[in-house]
């Protein structure tokens, strides 16, 4: 039977399968539609949306990773409270996965350095800007020093950037997958357990 483009799906472990594939393409490729998500926190009792990038998807513990500033309104929300959500949609597929879990924020251990390892030079230059996410300024601007725009991309690996780098780490829980058809939409959920798995299919 086939759900979708490209996707034969008839079977929920089929549906767990190719949203294992999607997301590994997605932290793979930065082409794939699963390369950038929304990620939701909570701050305080009203949700918190962003567009993050997908880094790393660790299959065998259902492992989401992604980068950002370590002085960043995101980390402080999830060290007061550690539930997000994660909002991945393939346009071509037309196929939404939703996943929910708890996040941990690292920025002084072997899984922050071993991230941060993975940062290509020309793209540290994200955690050199002078003052936090979020503050106000008079007009806009990255809020990188001109000096460090001007030069070679490996006068970027300071302790400066260094220091302003997280990763965030999430285990999800709780897998909400959904197809868009014209002919009538699939959904199937799934949730984890103290190592026990439940899915089934529901009505969209």
């Amino acid at each position: 039977m086939i759900f979708g483009k490209k996707e034969n799906v008839s079977t929920l472990d089929d549906v767990l399968e190719s949203s294992w594939r999607l997301l590994h393409e997605g932290a793979r490729n930065f082409r794939d539609p699963f390369h950038q998500a929304t990620l939701t926190t909570m701050d305080g009792n009203k949700p918190q949306s962003r567009i993050i990038i997908l880094r790393e998807f660790i299959e065998e513990n259902r492992t989401l990773i992604c980068h950002c500033d370590a002085r960043g309104s995101k980390v402080s929300q999830i060290r007061d409270n550690p539930n997000v959500s994660w909002l991945f949609y393939n346009s071509d597929k037309w196929l939404q996965l939703r996943l929910s879990g708890t996040a941990s924020v690292h920025t002084d251990d072997k899984t922050a350095e071993s991230q941060w390892e993975k940062v290509p030079f020309h793209h540290r230059i994200n955690y050199c800007a002078e003052i936090p996410p979020g503050s106000p300024t008079e007009k806009p601007t990255s809020g990188i020093p001109d000096f460090l725009r001007d030069k070679a991309p490996k006068i970027l690996d300071i302790p400066e950037a260094r220091k302003n780098f997280a990763a965030i780490v999430c285990r999800f829980n709780e897998m909400d997958w959904l197809l868009l058809k014209l002919t009538g939409h699939i959904r199937a959920k799934f949730t984890w357990k103290d190592n026990r798995r439940d899915a089934s299919w529901v009505i969209p």
